[in-house]
């Protein structure tokens, strides 16, 4: 009789256990698919303009815009995913990772992406994060003073500095991938039902400019020729090569943006400024509303609206092929697509 009884429980516990799982299936099966942008600025579409306004106001200026690539990227067989852009522009490694800091009074990232998880079917995260870490804002104000006569050229002193600070930054790009990825799996998900794109960075600059030395300035561009071709090919693949160690290791998909604005960056040479895909140095006067700050000239040497499309183009179809990973580099039809290349470990 004991036995019986005991027989008799376990099926019970069987029966509720069997229900449970079958009322949990279809809730799960209900949820909206959605794709996640993480990190900075590149992710947030600052640059890009058309930004929500929660987000481009006194006390906020992560500039998430309706212009970038996560708005505009698409999924193969997902029809209308909801888009949750939790990137933000100035964002470093501690504003993505778990118990990191708050940014603009912010929860970190990886923090927000627990109720994006459970709240929709999550297919797809890009990630582009570490630039602030090295201290773009800065390089960039070197840059400047270096075409102003004002310092020397800056990649003397931002080489050895780019150096140190990336190797620091490596860890801390990586462990906001694991951070990702424990949410996720906290939330039910397995390593197959969404995919983790890590993203490098593009140089808005180069030093083949169609302006002279004199007049560029006015136009957007002071930096020199040499600053600026030191930008476009030694940093940008500095961080790609970090970036593609870090994805390998972490075992996600990496996207290499490096050549994603060649030809096309603000006051490249061949082209007008309808064709750029970046934003030149500029003062945005319709910003001094919210104060005088670093926002008045924040969105300055970043894609713009163009580039981030382009960026969306290339990631749709990245995302649609069996790669682990490639690099986005213009066609002969005049867009981004992404090229196969081997991933580095």
């Amino acid at each position: 009789m004991a036995r019986a009884r005991a027989f008799a429980r376990g099926g019970v516990a069987l029966v509720v256990l069997l229900g449970a799982l079958l009322v949990g299936a279809p809730a799960a099966a209900t949820r909206p698919p959605a794709i996640v942008g993480m990190g900075d600025s590149f992710v947030s579409g600052e640059g890009a303009g058309d930004y929500l306004p929660a987000t481009n106001r006194r006390g906020n200026f992560c500039h998430r815009s309706r212009a970038a690539a996560v708005q505009r990227v698409t999924l193969p067989g997902v029809r209308n995913p909801a888009r949750v852009n939790l990137a933000c522009a100035g964002a470093t490694t501690d504003h993505v990772r778990l118990g990191g800091h708050h940014r603009y009074g912010e929860a970190p990232q990886a923090e927000q992406l627990r109720t994006v998880a459970r709240r929709y079917d999550v297919r797809l995260i890009v990630l582009t994060i570490g630039v602030n870490d090295v201290g773009y804002a800065n390089l960039a104000y070197d840059c400047i003073l270096a075409y102003l006569r004002l310092a020397p050229r800056c990649q003397d002193a931002w080489t050895p500095r780019i150096r140190q600070r990336l190797d620091a930054a490596v860890p801390r790009i990586a462990r906001d991938v694991r951070d990702v990825q424990a949410v996720m799996r906290d939330a039910g998900y397995r390593s197959g039902d969404y995919t983790l794109v890590l993203q490098s960075y593009a140089s808005p600059v180069t030093g083949d400019v169609r302006y002279g030395t004199a007049s560029r300035g006015l136009f957007g561009c002071p930096v020199r020729d040499d600053d600026g071709n030191w930008a476009k090919n030694w940093v940008a693949s500095q961080f790609s090569a970090a970036f593609a160690r870090v994805a390998a290791a972490e075992d996600v998909r990496f996207l290499d943006l490096a050549p994603a604005l060649r030809g096309r960056e603000a006051c490249a040479r061949g082209i007008g400024r309808l064709q750029e895909w970046s934003r030149g140095i500029s003062v945005d006067l319709a910003a001094v509303r919210h104060g005088l700050g670093m926002n008045v000239i924040q969105q300055s040497a970043h894609p713009n609206a163009r580039g981030q499309s382009q960026f969306a183009h290339c990631l749709s179809a990245f995302v649609a092929r069996d790669v682990d990973a490639a690099k986005c580099a213009r066609q002969a039809d005049g867009n981004l697509a992404p090229v196969t290349t081997p991933l580095v470990a």
